[in-house]
């Protein structure tokens, strides 16, 4: 009867996940940074049936791995181009997350340690918005998962090393430089194997690098060190460019208290708690389980502890450890007297804790809002002939509501105009414009010199011929 009682487990986290998660996904305009952005990618793979050299915008993008914009390519070719298979991806990588936290937390302490975990991790409020959005962070945060599980399953058979070495290349093939952290954790988890052989190295690296080299051989054929230099360091390493590599070393900088308010704003409800488990958590120190959550916690909280330019969302990747950490300790703290009451504690806790995140935040995440102004003038813009400008702040969305190449004034680098004033005197006609009308009567641009196609509140397009 136990057993059969916590077989259901993993189907309540499906159901409740898909609710929250899937509920509504297509009913709100894509952001411009970066659903807007990454789906106009997607895009123009499907176009252009182009899987390896990326573009945006008629320029090559990459700035990130393709596994985001190839697993949303797909749903845009099952589904069809929209808001909805634009997120899909992310929401399902949300679902497996949770699923992937259960499973863990059932490997490392108990069932109920799981269900707890999966439970909490899904209403970490920023986990669960960026499950909703069409962004890669969930994504990674699933293939790490999925890693560090194939890797705790090793210790079973050794064939599961193959799939702890695809997990990690698909990790990679996400965000590069961020899952490159999971290193000491997979190391920590293999040395703890009962025997280790020569050709565990072979299980785990060949299907490691045949995943995750193409790509980057490709682009660098493609484009050389001006793509090394733009996805590791300008991006992946938030530095200027490879000369200033010394900066990891020679940087004084430690931004514990920035790294801390995000990471309370990221969970909300779930700080203090986490924060006093984690303390707490110090008690059982010698158990390999929590050594495994310090390590895996510590090492990218030092990360963005340590960087200026860490924000929010990237966090999102400690989301798991702070969903163990919460339930493991109650549930040991309350063992030691009695192991019932314990899970009885530790289960009331989530899930009364939860129920006040979702009540709190429900009708704010899952929403329906289908009119947009950006949406509605980008598609109009599209529905024209000639170059478009745009003088605002949603280039992205202008680009994939048109449809179309867009300039972005004074932002794009392909183009030598750069404000309305210029285009008016020497963009060839016809040209669209994205722009506000108080920006026009800045530039003492006259009424008669253009067409209002549309007006929404204070933005307009206007057509010049």
């Amino acid at each position: 009867m136990k057993n059969k009682a916590f077989f259901f487990l993993p189907l309540i986290l499906v159901v409740l996940t898909g609710l929250l998660f899937l509920s509504k996904l297509g009913d709100t305009p894509l952001k411009s940074w970066d659903e807007a952005w990454y789906a106009e990618i997607s895009r123009n793979i499907v176009k252009d049936n182009q899987w390896f050299l990326l573009k945006w915008n008629g320029l090559p993008y990459f700035d990130h791995p393709p596994l985001g914009f190839w697993l949303t390519s797909l749903s845009f070719k099952l589904f069809g181009v929209s808001e909805m298979s634009a997120r899909l991806p992310s929401a399902l990588a949300g679902i497996g997350s949770v699923l992937l936290s259960y499973l863990i937390g059932k490997k490392l302490f108990n069932r109920a340690v799981g269900f707890a975990a999966g439970l909490s991790l899904s209403v970490f409020p920023w986990f669960w918005l960026r499950a909703r959005e069409g962004n890669l962070d969930i994504v990674l945060t699933f293939n790490m998962l999925l890693a560090l599980f194939f890797m705790l399953k090793a210790k079973e058979s050794r064939l599961f090393l193959i799939g702890a070495g695809t997990a990690f290349a698909l990790a990679l093939l996400t965000k590069t430089v961020i899952g490159v952290g999971l290193i000491p954790v997979l190391f920590f988890l293999y040395f703890g194997c009962p025997k280790k052989e020569i050709k565990d190295i072979f299980f785990f690296f060949v299907p490691f690098f045949a995943i995750f080299l193409p790509w980057y051989v490709v682009n660098y054929l493609a484009y050389g060190l001006l793509f090394i230099n733009r996805n590791i360091f300008v991006i992946g390493l938030r530095l200027p460019g490879m000369k200033s590599l010394g900066n990891l070393t020679s940087s004084k900088g430690f931004y514990l208290k920035n790294t801390l308010w995000e990471l309370h704003m990221g969970v909300l409800l779930w700080y203090k708690p986490f924060l006093v488990s984690l303390l707490g958590s110090l008690l059982f120190i010698k158990q390999k389980s929590f050594q495994l959550l310090w390590l895996w916690f510590f090492v990218y909280f030092l990360v963005f502890a340590t960087s200026p330019k860490a924000e929010l969302w990237h966090l999102i990747i400690l989301y798991p450890t702070l969903s163990l950490f919460i339930p493991a300790f109650i549930y040991k703290i309350g063992a030691k007297f009695d192991k019932r009451l314990a899970v009885f504690l530790m289960l009331a806790f989530c899930v009364w804790n939860s129920g006040r995140i979702v009540k709190g935040l429900f009708h704010d995440l899952v929403k329906s809002q289908s009119f947009s102004d950006e949406v509605s003038l980008s598609r109009k813009a599209g529905e024209y002939e000639g170059t478009i400008y745009l003088e605002d702040d949603y280039w992205p969305a202008a680009v994939f509501y048109s449809g179309k190449k867009v300039y972005s004034l004074p932002h794009s680098t392909d183009t030598t105009i750069k404000t309305s004033a210029q285009a008016f005197e020497k963009s060839d006609r016809p040209f669209l414009l994205l722009t506000k009308q108080w920006l026009l009567d800045r530039e003492n641009i006259s009424p008669k010199d253009y067409q209002v196609i549309k007006k929404e509140g204070e933005r307009i397009l206007v057509l010049v011929k």
